[in-house]
């Protein structure tokens, strides 16, 4: 007795998303792996003398729109990646640099003696400030103390 399998309830779906995928675009590759793909050219147009300017012109007419400094940040970029240096991120906090071989020290942490929120403030002189102190009086009045 055989036993008829039920059919996958997600097939019409399968179906429909390997159609969608067929029928969908390839995307258009970012500005700096465009500049990054034709980074000889763009050095070899800098060694003939063109400026970052007319590059950026004609990437632009190529349909690559970038601002000046944008383009110029890209191609500092990939010639340091194409050299063997890692890209710089700096985002989120610097990190301090691990010590090769040393443990860090542990922190204690003292308790910090709270004052009782009753406590009674010494009485001010009556001129106003510590005796023995050559303090001047401001034009400014506080009254905390009154």
């Amino acid at each position: 007795m055989s036993e008829a399998a039920e059919p996958d309830p997600h097939d019409a779906l399968r179906a429909f998303l390997r159609e969608q995928v067929r029928l969908s675009p390839n995307r258009k590759p970012s500005g700096y792996a465009s500049v990054r793909a034709v980074l000889p050219e763009i050095k070899a147009l800098k060694a003939k003398c063109r400026t970052d300017a007319e590059i950026r012109e004609l990437l632009i007419a190529r349909g690559i729109t970038l601002s000046l400094a944008t383009l110029q940040h890209y191609i500092k970029t990939a010639t340091r990646e194409l050299a063997g240096h890692k890209p710089v991120r700096r985002r989120g906090k610097a990190r301090a640099p691990a010590s090769a071989g040393i443990a860090p020290m542990p922190v204690r942490h003292e308790p910090v003696p709270v004052q009782p929120a009753t406590a009674a403030r010494e009485p001010l002189p009556a001129r106003g400030h510590a005796p023995g102190s050559n303090a001047v009086v401001g034009h400014r009045l506080s009254t905390k103390d009154l």
